[in-house]
């Protein structure tokens, strides 16, 4: 839009909702899910996250030779993460306690970016190279920190898959194949999904000329806030809240009544349900058969959704049964959001080189809606 005609009080769309902002050929929520031009059903039931980061960062599914190669960077990035970005962060868990992995987070890609001194955007090459050491290096700095905080050294980063090596360092023991697999997938169906708040942030910073640190340091911060990334944290804390099957329509009538958002419901996207909770939502219940404590879980959950349904013709988003499989995966809750960091690496390089190759700098228009124009009184006259 270039004219500086005014603007009537209609000519906006309040959080952008429905404005189409730039074009991408990393993914597509038109009809179905999908993965440059894959169907995310697929991709997630393999649950191989170093074949689907990969595709995002590359553009094509790579041949065995080419995923091995790849997953053996990514590895050999996470066992030779910067010592002054450990010692650094073991003098902030030591002076900060209370910091959350999120915070370390978004300090550790800042304090890499600083060390590689990365100032501005290189060729597409040093890109996909810089990308690959953080896909390693993020969920490095994770498991350091998470050491960190509680008092342990620092452990070494495992062989094996991106989702294994994390997994038994997250929990502290070697994980069974079966609970490999469905990390696996949450870390697949996590990956992207297309101008969301944060991918929407890195790309808006890079496209200023910065570099791919700052943009993923930006992209951090959007996805900490509770209506993003920070969602799956909460998803846990209101299943925990209501207790019981028994308890959930009691409980939802209060929210409801105070005009509360339960988090884990409803999609700016996705209006009849998110394709991603349908299949992860399905997948749960299978892991958590068996086990009387989790199914228990699962029937509260069950009661959830179909009083959210009824009620609000809500369905579940992607965080809803994310949250439910880490709890049972035995991890904490302070690393749901992390985790979803580590996933959305992929997606945010991808669209950080995608900016770069065909930029233009992001300055939308905004509405003025202050005080009419007024004439200045100098400070005496006051």
């Amino acid at each position: 839009m270039t004219t500086s005609a005014p603007l009537s009080p209609d000519a906006f769309a309040r959080g952008l909702a429905g404005i189409v902002a730039g074009r991408t050929a990393i993914s597509s929520l038109e009809g179905d899910l999908r993965y440059r031009g894959y169907a995310i059903e697929p991709l997630a039931r393999a649950g191989d996250f170093e074949e689907v980061a990969f595709l995002l960062l590359h553009g094509e599914l790579p041949t065995r030779a080419e995923r091995d190669a790849f997953a053996a960077r990514v590895s050999a990035a996470a066992r030779a993460l910067e010592p002054a970005v450990i010692e650094a962060l073991a003098r902030l868990a030591t002076a900060c306690p209370s910091a959350t992995p999120m915070d370390a987070l978004r300090t550790g890609v800042s304090m890499l970016g600083q060390i590689e001194r990365d100032a501005l955007p290189g060729s597409r090459e040093a890109l996909l190279t810089q990308a690959e050491r953080l896909l390693g290096q993020v969920p490095a700095l994770l498991a350091v920190w998470c050491d960190l905080a509680a008092g342990r050294p620092v452990g070494p980063w495992p062989d094996g898959p991106l989702a294994a090596a994390l997994l038994q360092r997250l929990t502290g023991r070697t994980p069974p194949a079966d609970h490999v697999q469905i990390f696996g997938t949450t870390l697949v169906l996590y990956a992207e999904h297309e101008f969301n708040a944060s991918t929407f942030t890195a790309r808006t910073i890079v496209s200023t000329g910065s570099d791919m640190h700052s943009g993923i340091t930006g992209a951090i911060g959007a996805l900490k806030g509770p209506l993003h990334g920070g969602a799956n944290e909460q998803v846990l804390e209101v299943l925990a809240a209501i207790g019981s099957a028994e308890r959930a329509e009691a409980w939802l009538a209060e929210q409801f009544a105070a005009k509360r958002v339960v988090m884990g419901f409803g999609h700016r996207v996705y209006k009849d349900g998110d394709v991603r909770a349908k299949l992860l939502g399905t997948m749960c219940r299978a892991m958590t058969g068996g086990d009387p404590g989790a199914e228990a879980l699962e029937q509260l959950a069950e009661r959830v959704e179909s009083l959210m349904l009824d009620r609000k013709q809500l369905k579940p988003n992607l965080d809803w049964p994310a949250a439910r499989v880490y709890h049972a995966l035995g991890l904490p809750v302070a690393v749901f959001t992390p985790i979803f960091v580590v996933a959305r690496m992929s997606g945010w390089t991808a669209h950080i080189i995608e900016q770069i190759g065909d930029n233009r700098l992001i300055r939308p228009l905004s509405l003025y809606c202050g005080p009419a124009a007024r004439d200045y009184v100098p400070i005496a006259a006051r």
